[in-house]
């Protein structure tokens, strides 16, 4: 079975994709989840924060790294906004208690110089109107990796067709782990695992989390993987995440 592609290329010089379970000190997943991507996709064609996931869940979403996994912890400051009563009272003066402003800091993990490699397929539709802006560079909304703060560039790779494949010996993007069936542990590869989201509603609501494996330094995985497609012209076997409901 073949499947048509639209892949483009994003990348900023600071990236940050909170993990679910960090609070006061955000650690960040090391590639987009893809919740997240559906948010790039959203902000691209100007897709409202009521709309874009019911939109965007009928879009499959591959992920790979084109870049080295660099992370850095940076000092956040906050400062403290809202009042007793709520409503909105900046701080930026000093606290006449305390003598200082009202803040808080906090170290939070980022990812330098991130590259990645996003592979869409499914709803025509949708896809025809990305091909009135990526090709273009053109966007409805700015286009960020995680924080607004975390601005990102982007290039528009082409439109392709993926074959699915029953076995695959190597693999490019993130996949999941119930989908390696053996690895080649005689080659030097950095392989990591990360548990990250891979569907959810209306409501932000989480409904189904995916273990996934990917190769930290951006290179292909070899071994036994199902569930892969091949894109012929860049000679790369990828996963695409799909919403079950489909």
């Amino acid at each position: 079975m073949a499947c048509r592609l639209v892949i483009f290329d994003v990348w900023g010089e600071l990236a940050h994709f909170r993990r679910f379970f960090t609070t006061s000190s955000p650690l960040t997943f090391s590639f987009p989840p893809p919740t997240t991507v559906r948010g790039i996709v959203g902000a691209i064609l100007g897709l409202s924060k009521n709309e874009y996931i019911e939109i965007t869940n009928k879009l499959k979403v591959g992920i790979s790294l084109l870049s080295p996994i660099k992370k850095v912890r940076l000092g956040l400051n906050f400062i403290f906004t809202k009042g007793s009563s709520g409503k909105f009272e900046p701080t930026l003066f000093k606290d006449k208690k305390q003598g200082k402003s009202v803040r808080t800091q906090v170290h939070a993990e980022f990812l330098k110089d991130a590259k990645y490699r996003i592979y869409l397929a499914g709803d025509d539709e949708l896809l025809d109107s990305l091909l009135n802006y990526l090709p273009y560079r053109k966007t409805e909304y700015t286009v960020s990796l995680g924080l607004s703060e975390c601005l990102a560039n982007f290039r528009f790779v082409g439109e392709f067709e993926a074959k699915q494949l029953e076995k695959a010996q190597q693999v490019r993007s993130v996949i999941p782990v119930k989908h390696i069936e053996n690895l080649d542990l005689n080659t030097p590869l950095k392989i990591a695992k990360e548990r990250v989201p891979v569907v959810m509603n209306c409501d932000r609501t989480v409904l189904h989390y995916e273990d996934v494996a990917f190769e930290a330094n951006g290179r292909k995985i070899t071994g036994e993987f199902s569930n892969v497609y091949r894109v012929k012209e860049l000679r790369e076997n990828i996963y695409l995440f799909t919403v079950p409901s489909q």
